[in-house]
This record gives C-alpha cells, structure tokens and sequence, in this order.
C-alpha cells in the first residue's frame, strides 16, 4: 500500500498550522483549495492564494499533490489573485481604456492604458509634445501585500512631471494607508498619466522631493488649462451617455428594482454599474460617473460607470452624479459629495441608493436590462415580488414615427446595391507603412490613415476621430485647444 502524501498548511498570519492528506498522487491541489474556502469564506477574507514557503512561488490549483509533497504552504488571503480581481473589476468599468495582464503564478500585473497621455519626440520641430494613447506600467507586488503597497515601474516613454520610464513612480497624493486597494491605486495612476492629477511646485518653491522630470513641469505650467480640459474629457466623460429621457430609448430595456415612489429623481443604472459596486464599495469610495437632465416637470440621474478616487481628496468631476460610498461609511468624503445629488452604499450585497435632497433610501429605481426583450411592449401596473418590471422604449419605427414594417427588397434591388469586390484591385504602398502617432499601430490600409492638414501628422483615421484633435500640441488643430476650457 503507497504511503499517503503529507502537506503542511500555515494559516494567514501563522497563528494555525493544519495537514492535507490527499486520496492519491494525483489529487490535484484545487482540493485543498476547496477545504480552505470552507474556513475561510471568501465573502469574509477575499479570494485565498497558496504560497510554497520553500520557494516563494504561487501555487497552481492544477498541480497534482505529488508535486507538493512535504511542503508548507502558506495561505494568503488579499494577495495576488485578489489584486487581479481588482484590475479585472476597474477594467470592466473603464472599457477600452484599461487592460492588463497576469501570467499564473507571477507576482506582477501588466498594465495597459489607452488612454490619451503626453510624450515628447526629440525628432519633431516646437516642442515635440505629442498625445499618444498606449502606455504600459507594471505592478509589483511585494511578499507582505497588501500590508506594504505594490511598486510601480513606469515602462512606457511619456512626458509627465511625475512619471518616467524605467523608474519607480507612484501617483502624487495618493495614501495607501487610507486606500489600501490596488484598485484605487490604479485609477488614480490613470489620473496622473492623463493629467488630471499633477503635482509641480512653483517655479520658486524648492521642495525636499523635486519632480521626476522638471522639462516637463515647465511644460505642464504653460499648458495646465488645456491639459486639465483634456483629463477631464478623457477621464471623466461617460463612455455610453443616454440620449434623451432614458425610457424613450430604442436601444435599452430597463428593469425596475423595487417600487418608484412618484417624489424626488428617478435613478437608471447601467449594468456595468450596478454589476461594479460591491466590488468598488468594499475597496473605498468611487465617483458615479454619469449624467443628469430633466423632463418636464421630473428629474432623472442616470449612473453610466463608476471611477475610483472619492477618498483621495480630489474635487468631484463635472460628469459626477454621486459617489459610492466605501466600507467606512462616508466619513472623510463629506465635503467632497455634498453637492452632488445621489448617494450609494453597498448593504449586505445589495445596493442601496439615496436622495442627498431626502433623508429616506429610495424605494425603487431602474437598471439597464441584461438584453433586449421581444418586440412586444412589456408593462405592468402592480409589481410582483421577485418579478422585476420590464419596460421597453419606443420600436426604431415607432420612434421616427413610421408604422409598419417595410416591404423586403427584391433580389434584384439588393444585388444592386452591393459594391463590387475589390480584393483583386492594387494599392500604392510606401516601402515602409506609416505608423499612427497616437496608437503607435502601423496603418496596414491606406484608407486606414490620413496625414493633419495642418501639420502633416500621420493618424489613423478613427483615432482622430476618437481623440478630436490632431495629436501634436503645436499644431492649430491640437487636441489640446479644441477642449473646452472650465474658466471656474
């Protein structure tokens, strides 16, 4: 009979020491996993990570027991595979401007901004400040996270005051001690690399700790407003705004959350909101990002995404409708949302919404539908519990005030109106394709890409569009002197 494989297992902090005895050889280690979620709920101490103490390395839930054997290993709660959780919560909500990259087992996170942020190019006339949109970071997480914060290698070239590559950075302001989240944290890298958040002492101020890079403090000096409007546009701005009164949309079903009470705004929550509070309200407070309007005599809030940072000390963004509050309840952020018209705080799993203008939790409120219904009109007078209400917009018919459908086109019309295939026709090439200056992607198609009338930039046509100016901050067209400028 085989001899029984013996594990060891350190509790978090070491105070309990347990063995694990698998069936066989090739149990795999996801076994062990399971025993410890059970005395150690994740709901309670976050997602669970075991440590090889003899090599420092992660160990994979894959690995078969064998491959363990006679080893401690340590249990760590809120390390690496939380942190990660955290990167793919703060992805979700900002879309295509955040990504990143996490191999199994490594105790580093790639970080992946495309956002608009500065760089300077020696090889161009003035001052050779251009706006690119791909930068990378990496985060590195120490043996004691998240006790000790992560370290942050800059790796991208970028023209910021306090940034620069190959170095150690960390956002001005940010205190880790009161947002030990490497969410947070993150977002507020993004609010440094976009320019929202700088830190430049004035010109005759001499500081014990100077900026990384002093050109670019003096640049930022000069050109602070336009870069402020564009932080703010890049930031802050909702990526998916509601046109007009959100009941009246042709592209979104809404779903109503308990009972509307008839006083007060109504309150409309995107999925990926809603989806991100728990997650976002248990690390610190968060902007709701989003939009407000009226209709006729009824005013709506409509939440599109939240932003960390609420806890830092920062002014509220124009795009902010409220803020979520974190697990301290709203403690230091008072002053900061008083203002702002809605309030939201995570209660048991559930989300909790109130009025600042009442003193009550709201009683009801919509959020976006997980997918379109039929084309059937879906509408109740009484709520069923448990049952959420469904109210679809207008049809796109109904909506332009046409009836009904229109008569299919014949084969003939259709045939007509195909273009002619085109893959056999030839296209003047340079010998070396032109790369786009904001993405940094070759432009493969020559209808991919146009040059700045201006200044002869060369850009792919949709990120010119996307950016709304041209990349080159000496350029009439710059992206810098078409933001609007917030003269308060």
């Amino acid at each position: 009979m085989a001899e029984l494989l013996q594990i060891f297992v350190r509790s978090p902090g070491g105070a309990r020491f347990f063995t694990w005895e698998p069936p066989t050889n090739e149990t795999p280690v996801a076994h062990l996993f399971e025993s410890l979620r059970l005395e150690y709920p994740e709901a309670k101490h976050g997602p669970i990570d075991l440590v090889d103490e003899s090599s420092g390395k992660m160990v994979s839930p894959t690995l078969p027991a064998r491959a363990v054997d006679n080893r401690v290993l340590a249990v760590r709660t809120r390390y690496i595979t939380d942190a990660v959780a955290q990167a793919d919560a703060l992805q979700k909500q900002e879309g295509s401007a955040f990504d990143y990259n996490h191999e199994p087992g490594a105790s580093t996170i790639e970080l992946v901004f495309r956002s608009p942020g500065l760089d300077r190019v020696d090889s161009l006339d003035g001052s050779g400040v251009v706006v690119k949109g791909h930068h990378r970071a990496m985060l590195i997480l120490p043996g004691d996270f998240p006790a000790k914060p992560p370290h942050i290698l800059w790796q991208s070239s970028v023209f910021h005051p306090n940034l620069s590559v190959d170095l150690a950075v960390w956002p001005p302001g940010y205190d880790w001690a009161r947002t030990p989240s490497s969410l947070g944290l993150v977002g507020a890298l993004m609010d440094t690399l976009s320019g929202a958040n700088v830190r430049i002492s004035g010109r005759f101020v001499f500081w014990r700790r100077r900026e990384i890079n002093r050109r670019a403090a003096g640049w930022y000096r000069t050109n602070r407003r336009g870069v402020a409007a564009l932080a703010a546009w890049s930031r802050y701005a909702a990526e998916a705004p509601i046109a007009g009164y959100p009941l009246d949309s042709t592209e979104v079903d809404w779903e109503l959350r308990g009972e509307l009470s008839g006083t007060g705004s109504t309150v409309f929550l995107s999925r990926r909101a809603i989806a991100g509070m728990p997650e976002f309200g248990s690390r610190g407070a968060a902007w709701l990002i989003g939009q407000k309007s009226s209709r006729g005599q009824s005013d709506w809030l409509y939440v599109d995404r939240l932003a960390p940072g609420a806890d830092q000390g920062s002014p509220a963004p124009a795009s902010a409708v409220g803020v979520l509050l974190g697990p301290t309840g709203n403690g230091s952020v008072t002053e900061q949302y008083v203002s702002l018209p809605l309030r939201a705080r995570v209660l048991d799993g559930n989300v909790v919404l109130r009025l600042n203008s009442g003193s009550d939790d709201l009683t009801g409120f919509m959020v976006e539908a997980e997918e379109f219904a039929s084309d059937e009109r879906v509408s109740s007078t009484t709520q069923s519990i448990g049952h959420p209400i469904t109210i679809r917009g207008p049809s796109p018919q109904q909506s332009d005030g046409s009836g009904g459908a229109d008569e299919p086109e014949s084969e003939a019309e259709v045939a007509e109106s195909v273009e002619p295939e085109v893959a056999d026709r030839l296209f003047p090439r340079d010998l070396e394709a032109p790369v786009c200056m904001y993405c940094g992607i070759v432009c493969v198609r020559s209808e991919d890409w146009g040059a700045c009338p201006d200044c002869g930039f060369v850009v792919h046509e949709e990120c010119l569009h996307q950016l709304g100016g041209c990349p080159n901050t000496d350029c009439p067209r710059s992206v810098l002197k078409s933001q609007p400028v917030d003269e308060s």
